[in-house]
């Protein structure tokens, strides 16, 4: 028996209007668990990472610095208001649709994002999706260690993690598999997949996408 096809999805940008790594990082000052001076930093990397410069071990100790010390349910007494306050209202309901679409179908839906699993697992549950890639968090004495556990799932690291997740599920290879993204930091797996979809791409990935002749879905923001 065939493997269903698979359709890979990004978060930030393409499921979201927002980039949830940046927004958390607002809420932790917005409920003062983080100092207001932060906020240059956060526009900082923001900027970086949409050009394609991002740092990204500097940027990820900057972003799990909040949660060293903390347990699991700490951290998620955190992140969850901040996914019901900030993030819900912040999914575009037409990329809603567009997994839908791929599930009527009876495609696996796999959801593949930079933003660190303390993150995405949350909005992933909210999103009813079971397959989840995020930048894996270390944890020593059930504590949050501040550190990530290499490969990051930015760009090379995004497709090696994705890479591994097929084999652990029986696929062999790209053929079938649709990609979703916003961003040209996905670009390696774009280059892989036998559909790269470019959703609202920033202007790097969408002159590739142009030139390379993949689709270019533009979403409305609403």
């Amino acid at each position: 028996m065939s493997k269903p096809d698979l359709a890979i999805f990004d978060l930030d940008n393409t499921i979201l209007n927002c980039d949830s790594d940046y927004s958390m990082i607002n809420y932790l000052v917005e409920i003062n668990l983080l100092d207001e001076t932060v906020k240059s930093k956060n526009d900082k990397f923001i900027k970086d990472y949409q050009r394609g410069q991002l740092d990204f071990n500097q940027y990820t100790k900057f972003a799990l610095k909040p949660y060293e010390g903390k347990t699991k349910d700490e951290i998620n007494e955190i992140i969850l208001p901040f996914v019901k306050r900030i993030i819900e209202p912040m999914i575009n309901v037409f990329a809603l649709k567009l997994i839908h679409d791929h599930r009527d179908k009876g495609h696996t839906i796999l959801l593949a994002s930079a933003t660190n699993e303390l993150i995405v697992k949350p909005i992933a549950q909210r999103l009813d999706i079971n397959h989840v890639i995020g930048t894996k968090v270390e944890f020593k004495d059930n504590k949050c260690s501040g550190e990530f556990i290499p490969p990051s799932a930015l760009g090379k690291g995004k497709l090696k993690l994705v890479e591994a997740w097929m084999r652990a599920h029986q696929y062999s290879n790209f053929s079938g598999v649709t990609f979703y993204s916003d961003s040209i930091n996905d670009l390696p797996l774009m280059e892989v997949v036998q559909f790269p979809k470019a959703v609202n791409p920033d202007i790097k990935l969408e002159a590739i996408a142009n030139e390379r002749g993949w689709e270019v879905i533009y979403l409305p923001i609403i």
